[in-house]
């Protein structure tokens, strides 16, 4: 008795010893893995720093996107007060980071670029924490959000104004973590706001169905229902607010009729054509460290032909695909529909997360080789060999950020000051009409004469169509209403450019001001 006695406490003390260990040894990896996300978005914040982001000018996209912003704080609703025909997810964000930094005193440009500072910091961390869960590697995980941080065009894309691919992406790989950690609710819900920043983000919410069906072999777990559950929470909200506002109709018009019945037929190419520009705008991006998208693809395709080899995929399990179909639907995607310079932002974690796994994966295939695997030396040798990447990374990080420099008269205190003119005169009851140069709104804390800032791609055909009295009845109105200052620009794509132009040349004179293009007019003296 005493002998089992005594066994059973050594088994009991054994017991608890395995557990301590185990639990000592989660911990340790936690830390380890929480330890380098921290580093990797610290490492994303600093070198977005570097590039100025509070000194940048207010321009393109990113203006177009601060003033939706500016106009929800006003109480105006996207799609029927402001056109644009993304989801509204990334506009709503900024409103209420401008909302809290005016609590504070910050101006609202400032505001949004401090956040999406934080945003380009949490995608490095996430991307990370994605590398590393997927290709069980801390190096890899570490090179990973390295890469996108290479290039100067990509940061000047992520730090001047809100950016509606940058939060889809963020969502998007948040959502495959969870994909990876086995949690198809809260999958599915981030997935969904992946889309409600911008549509293809949906993208994510599919490759979770997947993963979590089986590929519609598994149904009893529930897990797949699971998945559409998290993602009907986020989209029933959107639902129900445009719905309470009264705009519900003008959300479908702007974001899937107008869509698929305008916007894609008229930006339609040969899928070779789209997938030649996309390779164009890639290098464009990296420029002279392209070298490392090419080396992402080799990545790309050792890790599917892992993921197809069966042994290797019973051992990994099946949530590995995930990392491998987001961007390949994404690719599909751009093969199918026009992207400029900003499409590549979605696909930059996955060129990193692959440019990891080709030197991690090609250091685990040399050490199995037969004349490395014998000699202990050479094997250790060759488990250091991605870490000699890292000054190539590195390198090229830290010197790009660093001779960064704004051109004299090209910040957004210049451009404050050239838009003082413009501000001096329009009083307070004075309109004002902008096409194109959002950014005088956004600097002027304007309200556009109508929501039509914007109608390149066939908006303003898919507007007049809608409108009696066609285009002219348009500019009938925007006549009606005077508005003392007006700027056109942005029309090579406006199929009405002649009727704004002309419209512009009867009633207004050229305003001579260095900013917005040289496009600004002021209503002649009646």
């Amino acid at each position: 008795m005493l002998q089992a006695a005594s066994t059973e406490t050594g088994v009991a003390g054994s017991s608890a010893k395995n557990w301590r260990e185990t639990a000592a040894h989660r911990l340790s990896r936690m830390n380890k893995v929480s330890t380098l996300g921290l580093a990797s978005f610290v490492a994303g914040v600093a070198v977005m720093l570097m590039y100025r982001p509070f000194l940048q000018m207010e321009s393109g996209d990113n203006a177009i996107w601060d003033y939706i912003s500016q106009s929800i704080l006003r109480g105006q609703i996207p799609y029927r007060d402001v056109i644009e025909n993304k989801s509204p997810g990334s506009a709503y964000l900024s409103a209420l980071v401008m909302y809290i930094g005016g609590l504070f005193g910050i101006s609202d440009i400032i505001a949004v670029r401090l956040f999406y500072v934080v945003l380009v910091g949490l995608l490095c961390a996430v991307t990370y924490l994605v590398a590393e869960r997927y290709l069980r590697s801390r190096v890899a995980g570490v090179i990973a959000p390295l890469i996108p941080l290479m290039s100067e065009k990509l940061a000047m894309m992520l730090v001047a104004g809100t950016r509606p691919k940058l939060p889809m992406i963020l969502f998007g790989m948040i959502c495959l973590y969870l994909i990876a950690i086995d949690r198809p609710f809260w999958a599915g819900l981030v997935s969904m706001l992946a889309c409600l920043c911008w549509q293809p983000g949906l993208l994510f919410t599919g490759v979770a169905f997947l993963i979590f069906s089986r590929y519609l072999s598994r149904w009893r777990d529930l897990r797949a229902l699971k998945v559409v559950l998290g993602a009907a929470v986020p989209l029933s909200l959107n639902v129900f607010y445009f719905y309470s506002r009264d705009a519900l109709g003008d959300l479908w018009r702007w974001t899937i009729a107008y869509n698929f019945s305008v916007y894609m037929p008229e930006g339609r190419e040969e899928p070779a054509v789209s997938m030649l520009r996309l390779w164009s705008l890639l290098d464009e991006t990296m420029a002279d460290d392209f070298i490392w998208v090419k080396l992402s693809l080799i990545g790309m395709l050792l890790f599917a032909v892992k993921r197809l080899w069966p042994k290797l995929r019973k051992e990994s399990g099946p949530f590995g695909d995930a990392i491998l179909l987001a961007p390949l639907i994404y690719v599909a995607f751009c093969a199918i529909n026009y992207q400029g310079l900003d499409g590549v932002i979605p696909l930059m974690p996955f060129a990193g997360i692959f440019a990891g796994a080709l030197l991690v994966e090609g250091a685990r295939l040399l050490k199995s080789a037969r004349i490395i695997a014998r000699d202990p030396n050479f094997v250790q040798l060759i488990a250091w060999l991605p870490l000699l990447a890292l000054p190539f990374i590195i390198g090229p990080v830290a010197s790009n950020a660093w001779r960064y420099r704004i051109d004299p008269g090209r910040s957004l205190d210049d451009q404050v000051k050239e838009s003082q003119p413009v501000a001096e005169l329009l009083g307070t009851d004075d309109k004002i009409y902008v096409h194109g140069t959002v950014e005088i709104l956004v600097l002027l804390g304007r309200k556009n004469l109508n929501p039509y800032i914007l109608l390149d791609r066939g908006k303003d055909k898919y507007i007049a169509d809608r409108t009696a009295g066609g285009f002219e009845a348009i500019i009938a109105e925007m006549e009606s209403q005077a508005p003392k200052i007006v700027s056109l620009h942005r029309l090579q794509s406006v199929r009405h450019r002649g009727e704004l132009e002309q419209w512009a040349a009867e009633h207004y004179d050229k305003l001579p001001v260095g900013f917005a293009h040289d496009a600004v007019y002021v209503r002649k003296q009646q």
